[in-house]
Order: C-alpha cells, then sequence, then structure tokens
C-alpha cells in the first residue's frame, strides 16, 4: 500500500462527466464538444492518508474536505488529503496538472470556487535560468490574479491585476533558483502588515513532491525559512496546453521570464520603462 510519511493512503477516483454542451472544465469559454472532448481522459484523483483504516469517506461539498468513516463507525479527518487533475501519457507516465492540498476538488468549477473564497490573492511563480555572458541568470515570472465568485460557478471574474519580474544571478548551488524566487515574493508580500492578515496561493511547478510538508511547516523551504501561516502552495503544470487556471498562471509567468532573458541575452541588460539594468547590477543572494 502506498504512504505518505509512513501513513497509508489510499486514491478516490472522482467521476465528475462533462456534458457535451457544458462550458469546458478548461476554462477557454468554448463547449466541451467543441474544446477538450477529444483530449486524453482527465482524471480528478483525491489522495487521502488517515493513521486508521477506513471503510468510506463522508464529503462536505460545501466546504470541499473529506471526512474518514473508521470501522467502528467514527468520523475522523484525514492526515493528509490532496486533490489533483492528471492524465496518462504514451509512454503510460502519470502528467499531473494540477494539485490543490486539504481539498476536495472535483471539477474546475469547484477550484475557482475555493480560490475565490478562501484566497485573497493568487501568485503564481516561475524562475527560469541562463547563462549569459558568463553569469548565471535568473528570472522569476510573477503573475497576480484575483478571483471574484460568481452566481454561476462557470462564469467566474478573474482579473490580473499586475504582473512582474525578480531579477537575481549566480544563485548558491545549495539554493534552487526556484526557491530563491519563492522566497522573494513572499518576503515582500509579508514585509506590508496589512498582508499578514489576508491569504495567499502560491502556485508553482516546482517540488511537487514536498508541497504538503511545505505547507504543514513539517519541512523548511530552505533552511530556517518555512512557509508563512497565510501561504498555501498549489501545483499548476507549466507546459502543456491550458487544462486548468492554475496552469495557465504558471505558463504566463514562463513566458514572462522566458523573454526578459532573451532581452537581457540580446541587450546586455533589462528595461522596464525609463528604468535599465545591466548584468552586471542584478543582485546576487546573500552578498
Amino acid at each position: 500500500m502506498a504512504s505518505i510519511d509512513g501513513v497509508p493512503t489510499v486514491a478516490v477516483t472522482i467521476m465528475d462527466k462533462t456534458g457535451r454542451n457544458n462550458p469546458c472544465p478548461c476554462g477557454s469559454g468554448k463547449k466541451y464538444k467543441k474544446c477538450c472532448l477529444d483530449k486524453k481522459p482527465r482524471e480528478h484523483t483525491v489522495i487521502v492518508a488517515s493513521p486508521e483504516p477506513l471503510h468510506g469517506f463522508y464529503y462536505d461539498k460545501e466546504r470541499l474536505e473529506f471526512s474518514g468513516l473508521t470501522l467502528d463507525d467514527r468520523l475522523i479527518k484525514p492526515v493528509i488529503t490532496y486533490s489533483q487533475t492528471h492524465y496518462k501519457s504514451d509512454s503510460g507516465k502519470e502528467k499531473v496538472i494540477a494539485r490543490i492540498q486539504d481539498k476536495v476538488i472535483p471539477n474546475e468549477a469547484d477550484l475557482m470556487r475555493h480560490l475565490s473564497s478562501d484566497f485573497d490573492l493568487i501568485v503564481a511563480i516561475d524562475t527560469n535560468t541562463r547563462m549569459i555572458r558568463s553569469e548565471r541568470i535568473s528570472v522569476s515570472g510573477v503573475v497576480h490574479c484575483v478571483l471574484q465568485r460568481m452566481a454561476d460557478p462557470y462564469s467566474n471574474d478573474v482579473n490580473f491585476p499586475w504582473h512582474e519580474v525578480v531579477l537575481f544571478r549566480n544563485c548558491p548551488s545549495d539554493l534552487p533558483s526556484e526557491k530563491f524566487g519563492w522566497m522573494t515574493v513572499i518576503q515582500r508580500i509579508n514585509c506590508e502588515p496589512p498582508n499578514k492578515l489576508k491569504r495567499f496561493a502560491i502556485v508553482t511547478d516546482h517540488d511537487l513532491d514536498n508541497h504538503t510538508s511545505y505547507n504543514s511547516k513539517r519541512t523548511a523551504i530552505f533552511k530556517n525559512f518555512y512557509l508563512p501561516d497565510n501561504f498555501t502552495f498549489m501545483y499548476g503544470r507549466g507546459d502543456g496546453p491550458n487544462q486548468s487556471l492554475l496552469n495557465y498562471l504558471v505558463k504566463q509567468c514562463d513566458k514572462e521570464s522566458t523573454e526578459v532573458l532573451r532581452m537581457i541575452e540580446q541587450t546586455g541588460y533589462y528595461q522596464h520603462g525609463d528604468e535599465k539594468c545591466s548584468i552586471d547590477q542584478i543582485p546576487v543572494p546573500g552578498s
């Protein structure tokens, strides 16, 4: 039996069939029959880790949570719950499109409800690194997203109020550039005291297997830096077609960082408006 941190897990596949004339779950706005109907089947799966054997679950649809039913019919909260959307590639390998911790998310409509109800801001981060003129240049693309819940579950007011990039170079060998990008953005957000009372989702395509440990504070992101209590990691695949808002956001970050690296490679500097930053002005972590 599979386990997480020694706790046995069970996978529950949620059958959430989309009607041919319903809006496509990928969020394109098209009907399902004219969009993703013929793509490889996507599965919505919930992974649950419980310290006790279970013979069933109680699903709280309003709170998007499972309670486990023990053998003596007690309801207990699973130690770990996460939902993911995935498919099998031609090689048979599982490809995760999106993963959300601590919630039961059977479809894109419930994902949007979760994001709009439980978070003040969704922040996607993706970092790319390239050797340019003997310097290892890293750029984190950052996209901010605000959702407002609408009456129609398939209609959401989605806004992208701003985006930014974080530039750094020659990241230490023991500090992955993706993690430095995370920490920089998180610290910038939480340096504003009012933000410590808000809830933020961090969407990334990096280090998926450790998201559960980061969110529960069992594992530090780096050395003594733990994820603050007002942040939650989510996963969105950074390549392939748009399948979910989460992977769409990461793809936009990837596009932004790639364009900035191309600019630096071609000109030797990054320019935003009237401000220029040459390669030797790009900060080095820890210096």
